[in-house]
């Protein structure tokens, strides 16, 4: 059967995605100028798209007026490599954990200038953690965050980093060394950043050429969780994330 497309398209929508391939190829926020240029449109006209890309979701904004992928491209991207992404492969791995301590459970990747949460598995517990499938987290206030801000490359995390720092009116110094401390531990812990009386510790899942690939973290209630360094708990995602990893790097 012919599957060529003929006939007259939609040249605006087809333009519109060519400015999310550009900004996606980009791997990291870039402003208005430097898509002109990628792109060869004017600013004006670039505008409006960027400000209809953005509302819908699939581009967002940083307070440094630069551009990134949106939520509402990452989800549809997962949709589409279900079969083959990570998230298939986390899932027992998010299913086990959960069953054996009873605490939820969630997989996060990065999507440009900040981790985003793709896969959840709920304890029985009745908390509110806080975490949505879908939606951008913090770099310096989440597991997920501090994760990738110790294992990505500087270049690709600095700016949203240092973005964050001033933003949360953190000492730079200070958070700079947790990092440091989180790639030598090998897990990152929060307490309470973002709610009160909740915790949580995660671990890295590394893919090609043992980049990051993914985090998985497990929230709980302060004071259930128990978060030292030789605890059952982090024993077990520690041992669960490396599995996953030899897995996810043995389907490549």
């Amino acid at each position: 059967m012919d599957t060529e497309m003929t006939g007259q398209g939609i040249q605006s929508l087809e333009f519109g995605i060519h400015i999310l391939n550009k900004v996606s190829e980009a791997n990291r926020p870039i402003d208005i100028t430097e898509i002109s240029e990628i792109c060869e449109v004017s600013k004006p006209k670039l505008h409006r798209y960027l400000t209809s890309l953005c509302r819908t979701g699939f581009l967002q904004r940083n307070p440094s007026l630069q551009y990134s992928i949106g939520p509402a491209f990452i989800k549809i991207g997962n949709n589409i490599s279900r079969s083959t992404d990570i998230k298939d492969l986390a899932r027992p791995t998010l299913i086990r954990l959960r069953d054996l301590l009873n605490e939820t459970v969630f997989l996060s990747i990065w999507g440009g200038n900040a981790p985003y949460p793709i896969d959840i598995e709920e304890s029985r517990r009745q908390i509110n953690i806080g975490i949505q499938v879908g939606y951008k987290t913090s770099i310096v206030q989440t597991t997920s965050g501090r994760l990738f801000a110790a294992y990505l490359p500087e270049h690709r995390i600095k700016d949203d980093l240092d973005r964050e720092i001033l933003e949360h009116r953190l000492d730079a110094k200070t958070i700079n060394q947790e990092i440091k401390d989180v790639r030598n531990k090998g897990y990152s812990v929060t307490e309470e950043s973002l709610i009160p009386g909740i915790v949580a510790v995660g671990c890295p899942v590394f893919g090609k050429d043992n980049t990051i690939a993914a985090t998985i973290s497990i929230v709980g209630i302060k004071g259930i969780l128990d978060l030292t360094d030789e605890s059952y708990l982090i024993t077990l995602l520690k041992k669960e994330c490396r599995e996953l990893t030899q897995s996810l790097q043995s389907s490549y």
